[in-house]
């Protein structure tokens, strides 16, 4: 169960306890200054959304209650209206390592923003900018330097703990922690913008979402890719974060689903949504007592029969099962299967 979610808006989520930290020299000036970037204006803490914090001139957010791959990492980020945190400057890289060390994260290992797979030895970030190489941003040591490509397929950046938070490349299947940078639209939509979690805000059209809820369809919408639940469990993951299990009864939300899924390369995932039956066998009731849509364009067809739910064991809607992932149609399913939440806030 995931009970720690609703800790996903306060700060314990950030002050994780290590004990043995490291300390870290610091330097009164930073040299190499041809590669600080200069900015217009200078930001505060109150320029960053909920949960992240300032570092530097940068609004980050340290993800230290779960661990994911490269590519899941990067899908939470976006989650969060944000992308893995880029550090292309020398002054960026001793505000993050400075930051890590004096807020106590000094034993986790976090995904950055770069990878080279589409290029061996050339590492760019997802906006395609250059990630430095050399010091005093990689890890180095008497026989040679990172990245190194040590097994043949360390492909994406992180910074390890035990080699004091220099980069190096690793794995991109590799489990870690990872850091998130608020882009900055984010930043401006944070200021003022008004929430409107069923429909669009009078605040230029749009829907201003909390941190890992994405706006699609209208809606503020979180994909809980991180972990697999009952139905049961994962309306209460819900519940925790100000949400529930999704309802979904317009068809242009349903294709603006789908297709937000495929954009950002959930196809892999099947999730949960609202509805059941278990009060009276065959009629479907979201959780917000509203009707679930039956027939076609809304379930998928089974063995060649109805588009309707089918055997009498089953009773949670589960967008969507097994070899049906991709198509992301309406199926029942076992209440006591194991999907990620789909959860739609309310506020």
């Amino acid at each position: 169960m995931m009970s720690y979610l609703p800790l996903i808006f306060t700060c314990a989520l950030f002050a994780g306890k290590v004990e043995g930290r490291v300390t870290w020299n610091r330097t009164k000036s930073e040299s190499f200054q041809a590669e600080v970037a200069t900015t217009t204006s200078t930001p505060t803490e109150q320029d960053c959304p909920g949960g992240y914090s300032l570092v530097g001139d940068k609004c980050l957010l340290f993800v230290t209650f779960v661990a994911e791959p490269y590519g899941e990492a990067r899908q939470f980020c976006h989650a969060a209206k944000a992308e893995l945190a880029a550090i292309t400057t020398a002054t960026d890289f001793k505000n993050l390592v400075d930051y890590i060390h004096g807020s106590d994260f000094s034993g986790a290992d976090f995904w950055l923003d770069g990878s080279d797979e589409a290029e061996e030895g050339v590492w760019v970030t997802s906006s395609g900018e250059a990630v430095p190489l050399g010091t005093p941003f990689w890890a180095a040591f008497g026989r040679g330097q990172q990245p190194d490509n040590t097994h043949g397929n360390e492909h994406c950046l992180f910074i390890p703990s035990w080699w004091f938070f220099y980069m190096a490349d690793n794995p991109c299947s590799v489990v870690k922690n990872f850091i998130c940078e608020a882009t900055n639209q984010m930043r401006k939509e944070t200021a003022s913008a008004a929430l409107a979690p069923f429909g669009p805000s009078a605040v230029g059209g749009r829907v201003a979402c909390p941190v890992l809820f994405i706006e699609v369809g209208g809606l503020c919408l979180m994909f809980v890719t991180w972990a697999e639940e009952t139905w049961e469990d994962a309306r209460r993951a819900c519940t925790g974060a100000s949400a529930e299990l999704l309802a979904i009864t317009d068809v242009e939300v349903f294709r603006a689903l789908y297709l937000y899924i495929h954009q950002d390369n959930l196809s892999s995932h099947a999730f949960w949504l609202g509805g059941s039956d278990l009060t009276s066998e065959g009629t479907w009731v979201y959780t917000t007592g509203e009707p679930v849509p039956m027939g076609t364009p809304f379930w998928g067809i089974s063995n060649c029969r109805c588009s309707y739910p089918g055997t009498r064991w089953r009773n949670r809607s589960e967008l969507p099962c097994d070899h049906w992932r991709r198509y992301f149609n309406f199926r029942d399913y076992s209440c006591a299967s194991k999907f990620n939440p789909l959860c739609v806030y309310t506020g």
